[in-house]
């Protein structure tokens, strides 16, 4: 009986375990401006990097980025911010001039020809 309750516990525990995990996490998207899957690594790589940050990807077609995070480690603000700094415009903020001129210049996704050009 006791190796019973012993394995009833540690399955509780296990469950309750996984799902305070999963209410931590947080899923959202925002609006990522790029042009191409140069863009794309650039993006997901830099989200990945923000501590708290699960999972990452980014739609080349639909510039839709989702992001699943921590919220008692980082902030969607934060990732804006870290992913603004790589040189891309996010909804919430835009990447400084320095930043953008950092890209490769087939990602300068500001310039109504490239974006052609990528079409």
């Amino acid at each position: 009986m006791k190796s019973l309750n012993k394995i009833f516990f540690v399955s509780l525990l296990s469950i309750l375990a996984t799902a305070t995990f999963a209410q931590s996490q947080k899923d959202t998207t925002m609006i990522v401006n790029g042009v191409c899957g140069m863009c794309q690594d650039v993006i997901e790589t830099t989200a990945q990097k923000v501590p708290g940050v699960s999972a990452a990807s980014w739609d080349v077609k639909s510039k839709v980025f989702s992001v699943s995070y921590d919220p008692e480690q980082t902030s969607l603000q934060a990732i804006s911010d870290s992913i603004n700094v790589s040189g891309y415009d996010t909804e919430y903020n835009t990447a400084t001039d320095e930043a953008y001129y950092s890209l490769h210049k087939c990602c300068y996704y500001r310039d109504p020809k490239v974006v052609e050009d990528h079409k």
